[in-house]
């Protein structure tokens, strides 16, 4: 493993520094000028250490995404596990993490993870309200506390801008699928609004791949908003809440006519504080609230309720002590409950839990020689009732060499995930006294700018080492502190503008991900995974071409089972009528490659779908 590891690096290295159509990073100009993730302040991109990678408002609507599971897929270093199609559950595995529950989600700064799972299910969240997704890879303990294992997703909603307007989305196409979605927005005075709202069906089809194909349909409908308020030019209330509701017929084990219906919803506020120049204070409350019935009448389970909630307080602060060196620091407490419930033939159970967390986070940044070089170091403190005490911290780097114009990243993490509700009590399958999953990790970058920055090269590498690992044996049916596993890979990108009209954008990204407790890979984990769109652009018209190609990788922990590697092959074009009227045509799965993300579930043959968009 260590050898082909080894070559493996040393290819993507050469391929992302020395080609001159090589792997792709985006173009800085084709981002935001300030993320919010990677230190938990507003900070421009090209200051941070942390390996950042952002989607853009323009980027979903060029591509026309219907789900954030589907921009996610087509993303190097994350591999999405559906288990069928739209509506079905979905988790994201960055390429760092073990498992869907080492990735951290995030909405506008709020924890949405499932405590009963650990993960965030992705099968139905829709892409009309984002502003822009970011992703921050490696351990985020420090300054996210647990489940930041192998990095963060943070989903950031729209504001509202300018005058006000109303827009409104119609689209449709294969498994009968129709899509109705509108927005109001804008400002007025002290007051910024951005409200959405959204109905989905699609007939589906059969989520499992066996001989009886029927179709499994998913509806979803959802409601969305974000109001501020700028009471002084120093103080700004903002007030966000959405509500989710999804209906998707699945297939059980042995029970094809599952229906599992979900109702969820996230309130939460902001108050921005900034009565000094160099100082700022963000208080922050949330409740996340979500309920999910399971009605199986041939399974095991013949009805099973699921209610998870999380409410939590945060208070952020930033200091600038002068131009070159800030400090962060704060304080999260999080509550969360989980109510169980589980009708069988045979009996009934149930558990009733809820657990409290607090942390206490510091995080120093300082720019040194002229702004060339930039240090980042901080540290936090995790106290959780039951599981004790836990410390990470973390360090980091960017120094820009001037005479070559390359810019050098490097960070090393420590990171935890305390065990998940159904670990201590899914009744008869417990185990009350696991202990946190531990990991540590470093990462080292290269980037560089050529041709007056119409070409941007990138290349590294990483490595992310865990310690009891929660993992179900079977033998004694009950979850167990048992797993050690090392993730090591290496990445590649570009991004070339070749003319005024054409850009091209790739990616690579390499895994060697060794579960060492059984001397195995790791499931779900592609060893390549490669990634190229091609954009061309008129002054009324865009078209543009995606390709993935996910290597092979095993589903199951004795590495018997392989799925075969598989190309995607994704088409969109977009027609703009006025600046008020898009008309777009897509095909999914151009090639109608016959591919699995997760073992007997099916995936969409090529598909069509067209949509106009108006706004007013």
């Amino acid at each position: 493993m260590e050898k082909k590891f080894l070559c493996n690096l040393s290819l993507s290295l050469i391929l992302g520094l020395a080609a001159s159509t090589g792997f792709c990073a985006e173009n800085s100009q084709a981002v935001p000028e300030v993320v919010v993730s990677a230190d938990r302040i507003e900070e421009p991109l090209k200051e941070t250490t942390a390996k950042v990678t952002v989607i853009t408002k323009e980027e979903l609507e060029k591509k026309n995404f219907m789900f954030v599971g589907d921009v996610l897929r087509s993303l190097p270093q994350i591999y999405l596990t559906a288990y069928g199609g739209p509506g079905q559950t979905a988790g994201a595995l960055l390429s760092r993490g073990t498992k869907s529950a080492h990735t951290l989600v995030l909405i506008d700064g709020f924890k949405v993870n499932d405590p009963s799972s650990g993960m965030f299910d992705f099968g139905s969240l829709s892409v009309d309200d984002i502003e822009r997704i970011e992703i921050i890879e490696g351990p985020q303990s420090t300054l996210y506390g647990s489940e930041a294992v192998g990095g963060v997703i943070n989903i950031i909603t729209k504001k509202g801008k300018g005058k006000p307007k109303a827009g409104l989305l119609v689209a449709g196409g294969s498994y009968g699928t129709s899509k109705t979605s509108f927005e109001l927005s804008g400002e007025a005075k002290i007051i910024d609004f951005r409200i959405n709202a959204l109905h989905y069906y699609t007939e589906g089809f059969s989520a499992k791949n066996e001989k009886e194909n029927e179709k499994d349909s998913f509806k979803n409908t959802s409601f969305s908003s974000k109001i501020g308020f700028n009471l002084h030019p120093k103080v700004r209330l903002e007030f966000l809440g959405s509500y989710n509701y999804g209906r998707v017929e699945y297939d059980d084990y042995n029970d094809k006519e599952a229906v599992k219906k979900s109702h969820s919803y996230l309130v939460g506020a902001k108050l921005d504080l900034s009565f000094l120049d160099n100082y700022k204070q963000t208080f922050s409350f949330y409740k996340n609230n979500y309920q999910r019935k399971d009605y199986t009448p041939k399974g095991w389970f013949t009805y099973t309720r699921y209610n998870p909630s999380t409410e939590g307080f945060s208070w952020e602060n930033l200091l600038n002590l002068n131009k070159a060196y800030s400090i962060v620091f704060g304080l999260d407490f999080k509550r969360e409950k989980v109510e169980s419930y589980y009708e069988s033939s045979f009996s009934n159970d149930f558990y009733d839990k809820k657990r409290e967390h607090l942390g206490v986070f510091l995080n120093n940044k300082v720019s040194l020689l002229n702004d060339t070089l930039i240090l980042n170091a901080g540290l936090r403190h995790d106290d959780y009732k039951n599981f004790g005490e836990k410390t990470t911290y973390r360090i980091g780097f960017r120094y820009l060499i001037p005479k070559v114009n390359l810019v050098l990243k490097g960070n090393y993490g420590t990171a935890f995930r305390v065990p998940t509700f159904d670990d201590l009590f899914y009744p008869g399958y417990n185990n009350p006294n696991l202990k946190p999953e531990e990991s540590k990790g470093w990462d080292l970058y290269l980037e560089k700018d050529l041709l007056q920055e119409r070409l941007v090269l990138g290349a590294g590498m990483f490595y992310q080492k865990y310690k009891d690992l929660i993992q179900f044996n079977f033998n004694t049916w009950k979850p167990q502190n048992v797993g050690k596993a090392v993730i090591k890979g290496a990445e590649a990108n570009l991004s070339f503008k070749l003319t005024q009209n054409l850009r091209l954008k790739a990616n690579y990204t390499y895994l060697d991900p060794e579960d060492r407790d059984k001397d195995k890979y790791l499931i779900y984990r592609p060893f390549h995974k490669v990634g190229a769109t091609l954009e061309y652009s008129l002054k009324k018209l865009a078209f543009l071409a995606d390709y993935t190609y996910t290597g092979k990788r095993f589903a199951n922990v004795d590495n018997s089972q392989r799925l075969k590697p598989y190309s995607l092959v994704n088409l969109s074009a977009n027609y703009y009528v006025s600046p008020n009227l898009k008309i777009y045509f897509k095909i999914d799965n151009l090639l109608n490659a016959n591919y699995e993300e997760t073992p007997n579930y099916n995936t969409p043959d090529r598909s069509f779908y067209a949509g106009v968009s108006f706004s007013y």
